[in-house]
């Protein structure tokens, strides 16, 4: 995702609360603490974090270094990761990289520990500052969904994917009157399209934005496991059961009605959202992200507003899909305890309102809200209508050879639903089989 660039305040946003001595049992200011980011230099995300390292260092005399390592920070470290002599204490990335690159490798601490620390000038511990949803989140499950220790993450922002955009200029009576469910968006885009609108705009050459929609249309007609229990089944039959085909009907239905922007199915992103940012289409789904990466080609005056994705009528709305980031420590470093002290930090209610108003992204903190754009979905992150079920690290392959493929061919109008639900079925009977 790309943020536009900000400045942020170097010292005072996080309050002196934060002061005292050294990380508890670890030398004080003798500890140099070092970490590996996911930001580069220049990024809202890499300023934020600087300004409250630098803070850190004020406030505790522990020196820390900042190794700006971008997307490939899990894949610089990974080699390093159970040397004796790691060469970094923390690694500030997703949570899903931690868990399903890092962790399974054994070299990430589990951090039941951290989460029992007091957050400076909050009267409240890690756990209660991140709360149950998110802590579930940075907990590692095994391939039945079962957590297998700790948290192994302390975040401190979060994204959400499958998050319905619109400009408020134009729809400024959804704002407290958002579509419970699908049969009353239809009835919006419909209205739209009776002015030849094409309401939504889809960049197709994003295979995972595009199984956003299956997705969401399974997890509120079947729940947030359908998806694993069918693409499990070696015998493909799951994909027969009731449900399966409604919610590829849905897929059809916005395929084959008009509903996507004239050529998304061939277009090259971010052909599409740019053009949503345009006033040339109505809605877009996407993620939390979107209105800082449309931010610089955007319609002068754009009011970014969002709710979550609708439930299919007749059942429950679908859990959002959130990842959380934030702070992951290394079993071998030898600054544990000052690392723990420096991801408590960064839950501060100052640093978590820079999160919203700096970086334009998702605090942690249950008590601090988030950019007007992304609110709506701030607060059902806060009442833990997350989805906490997770695909198996071990489902990759089938994904990108079974499954997104087909969806894409759904979604493009290429398969009808019941020809979707066949190929899904016999595809995966197929696959399974030449894994033995």
């Amino acid at each position: 995702m790309a943020l536009a660039g900000v400045a942020l305040c170097a010292s005072a946003c996080g309050g002196s609360s934060a002061g005292g001595a050294g990380a508890a049992g670890s030398g004080g200011g003798g500890d140099h603490l070092t970490i590996w980011s996911q930001w580069l230099k220049g990024q809202p995300g890499q300023q934020f974090l600087q300004a409250a390292v630098d803070d850190f260092q004020k406030q505790t005399g522990i020196k820390v270094t900042v190794q700006w390592k971008g997307n490939a920070v899990v894949k610089s470290l990974l080699p390093a990761l159970n040397s004796p002599d790691v060469p970094t204490d923390v690694v500030e990335t997703s949570a899903s990289q931690i868990q399903n690159v890092l962790y399974p490798a054994g070299g990430m601490l589990d951090l039941t520990s951290a989460y029992q620390q007091q957050v400076p000038g909050t009267g409240q511990t890690v756990a209660q500052v991140v709360g149950p949803a998110a802590t579930s989140l940075a907990t590692p499950t095994n391939a039945a969904g079962q957590t297998t220790g700790g948290p192994v993450v302390v975040p401190y922002w979060a994204s959400a994917t499958g998050v319905v955009f619109y400009n408020g200029q134009n729809f400024p009576a959804l704002a407290n009157a958002a579509p419970k469910d699908w049969d009353a968006f239809f009835t919006i885009l419909d209205a739209q399209k009776a002015k030849n609108r094409r309401p939504l705009a889809q960049d197709g050459s994003v295979t995972s934005y595009n199984a956003v929609f299956y997705n969401d249309f399974l997890a509120s007609i079947l729940g947030p496991d359908a998806l694993n229990k069918a693409e499990t089944d070696k015998t493909g039959q799951t994909w027969k059961q009731p449900g399966y085909l409604q919610a590829a009907q849905l897929v059809e239905r916005l395929a084959k009605g008009g509903y996507f922007t004239d050529g998304y199915d061939a277009s090259k992103f971010p052909a599409m959202e740019n053009k949503w940012a345009n006033n040339e289409a109505d809605f877009n789904v996407n993620g939390s992200w979107l209105p800082s990466e449309v931010g610089p080609v955007a319609a002068p005056g754009f009011d970014y507003r969002s709710f979550a994705f609708p439930a299919v009528a007749g059942h429950s709305a679908p859990p959002l899909n959130v990842t959380v980031s934030g702070i992951g420590v290394l079993k071998a470093s030898k600054h544990q305890a000052a690392a723990e002290k420096f991801a408590a930090f960064l839950l501060q209610r100052g640093y978590q309102e820079q999160v919203a108003t700096k970086m334009q992204n998702i605090p942690i903190a249950k008590d601090v809200p988030a950019p007007a754009a992304v609110q709506a979905v701030k607060q059902a992150i806060d009442a833990g209508q997350v989805n906490t079920v997770r695909s198996p690290a071990s489902l990759a392959d089938y994904n990108a050879k079974i499954y997104f493929g087909l969806d894409d061919k759904l979604i493009f109008g290429k398969l009808s639903a019941a020809q979707f639900i066949d190929s899904m079925s016999s595809d995966s009977a197929d696959y399974w089989k030449t894994k033995g």
